[in-house]
Formats: C-alpha cells, structure tokens, sequence
C-alpha cells in the first residue's frame, strides 16, 4: 500500500469506513450510542411536556379566575339594581327591607329579604288620566308610555296599579292583563274586584306582580348562598353553598340561581343619624343604606392550582325608597 493509499484509509476510517482490496465498507452506530441518544431525546421530551403542562394548567386557572370575576360582576349587579328597586311606591308597615339574617346561612353567608311590587322588574307608565267606575271582569284600557313598555307584558299577567307619589294604590285590588297593543301603546286589563270613581292619573304606574291569580303582593326576594336549606334547596344546577340564589315569593327553581363559584354573601346595615355599619338590626325602617360583600372561590380548578384563588367585591347602595 502506497502513501496515498495510506492517506485515503485513514481519511474514510476517520469518516466511518474504510477501504479493502477496492470496497467501501460503512460502520453504523453501536447500541450504547443509540441508547444514549434515546436517553437525551427522552429528556428532552419530557422537559418540554412538563413545561406544556404548567402552562396549560396556569392558562385554565386564570380562565377560571376570570369567569369567578365575572361572576361576583353579575351577582353584585343582581343585588343591587333589587335593593334600590326594593320599597317602591310600598306604603304602610311594609319595609323595603322585610327581614336580615347575619351568619346563619350556608359557611356562615348573610340572608336579606326584599319588598318589592315586581320582582321582574316590569312597569309600565299611564300617560293618560281617566276616572272610572271598575267592575269585576270588565276590561279597562290604559294608554301607557311606549311599545317597549307594552312588550313587558303578556296576557294573563297579573298587575297593580299605584300612585308613586303617595305610595298608595288608587284601587286597592289586582288586575289581570287581557291584550295589549304596542301600536297605541296601550295595556287592557280586567278587575278583581269594583269601585266607583276611581282616578288613574297621568304618571301613575302599572307593575307586574304575579303570573296568576291571586297575585303575591308585595313581591319578597331572598338572596342567600346555596342550594341548602331554606335557600334554593331543590335547585340541581349548581353545587351545594357554591352559588348566590335568587329566590322570588318564597319559591326556588333552577332559574334562580344569579352566580357560580360564590363562597360567602355578607351585608353590613347603616341606619339613619349614624356611620356605624351593624351586622344585624331589628330597626329594619331606619336601614338608609346597605354594603355588600360578595366573595368568589374558583372551585372547579382549585386542585390544579394547588391553592384556591379567591376575588372579593364591595359596594355600598343607599336606600331610595323609604
């Protein structure tokens, strides 16, 4: 073998062959070597999954977290739109706010009970004045402000009629809705009862306070935290104490359920002539103004956390209809 020979082995040894009697013989990798690589690949792998995990699960935590503050939002929101409406046009020993309740609910969440006309929320305004002798059974046309105002209503619905001003009931009996018109915008309804002479005047409001005969009046709103006893025990969509209830005239469904991921309702009392805020009152006419804590708990992706995530929201609502 020449030097040249010499020189071209040594470069395919070097290159993983070599060269004999004019053939190219090509050596593969061993087997430690492909263990080793299947090692680091392995380790590689499973770096880059762990990273993926804790990223996915932080990415589901914080979308949770989101959807717990949107929750104590739209709770906040349902509680306190019923306490300014609470007591309207209600006159006599009917307080806006019917009865309190500190720590004895579910893990130790407050109970306030409301005074209200329309629990829906549904009123409309008389825009023309008339008097009239009422017979039971014999529809009366009320010319109202607008056909939005005539959509709130359906026939069948049981309404009242009531003088803001006074907080009085010009005819003190309930009506049951016959037909409406958004064209004139007008709403028919029918007595329960007769009188004579009765004046509805311009501004005067119409409430929806009942789907049927008799209606519950005034209409009562409990917020409390459930399902449990005594607070939307039969309601199926929510797990137990996780959810802010609206219960309306002391009857559950699932609809009541205002927010998810709840872990405490508290109320704070004010009264009139003091800065004080009282856990519980028996002098529930003198109530000028309420706060509201309302304190959220991502339960559903507590165990990828490793530790709940909690958002707490706080508001004060004065009373406007005393």
């Amino acid at each position: 073998m020449n030097l040249s020979n010499k020189v071209i082995m040594k470069a395919m040894r070097r290159a993983g062959g070599v060269i004999d009697l004019g053939r190219t013989v090509y050596a593969g990798y061993t087997l430690v070597e492909l263990l080793i690589v299947m090692a680091i690949l392995g380790s590689v792998l499973t770096a880059v999954f762990a990273l993926y995990n804790v990223q996915n699960r932080t990415a589901t935590v914080e979308e949770d977290v989101v959807d717990v503050q949107q929750n104590l939002r739209i709770g906040i929101d349902s509680i306190v739109k019923d306490l300014r409406m609470s007591g309207f046009t209600i006159a006599g020993p009917v307080n806006p706010i019917n009865a309190i309740s500190n720590n004895t609910g579910m893990s130790n969440s407050d109970l306030v009970t409301l005074e209200t006309p329309s629990e829906g929320g549904i009123y409309a305004m008389i825009t023309v004045s008339m008097t009239t002798n009422l017979a039971a059974g014999t529809p009366v046309v009320f010319t109202v402000s607008s056909p939005e105002e005539v959509d709130l209503f359906s026939a069948g619905d049981i309404v009242r009629i009531f003088n803001p001003s006074e907080r009085s009931q010009p005819a003190n009996m309930y009506f049951t809705v016959t037909a409406t018109n958004r064209i004139t915008p007008s709403i028919t309804a029918s007595p329960s009862g007769s009188a004579t002479g009765v004046l509805f005047s311009r501004g005067f409001i119409i409430a929806k306070t009942g789907d049927s005969a008799p209606d519950a009046f005034p209409n009562t709103i409990l917020y409390c935290l459930g399902p449990a006893a005594g607070c939307g025990s039969g309601v199926t969509t929510c797990s137990t104490g996780q959810c802010l209830m609206r219960i309306t005239n002391g009857t559950s469904t699932n609809d009541d359920v205002v927010a998810e991921n709840i872990q405490d309702v508290q109320f704070r009392y004010i009264l009139d002539g003091s800065s004080t805020e009282l856990d519980t009152t028996t002098n529930l006419a003198n109530i000028r103004a309420v706060r509201i804590t309302l304190t959220a708990k991502n339960y559903q992706t507590e165990p990828l956390s490793g530790n709940a995530k909690t958002r707490e929201i706080v508001t004060l609502v004065k009373m406007r209809n005393r």
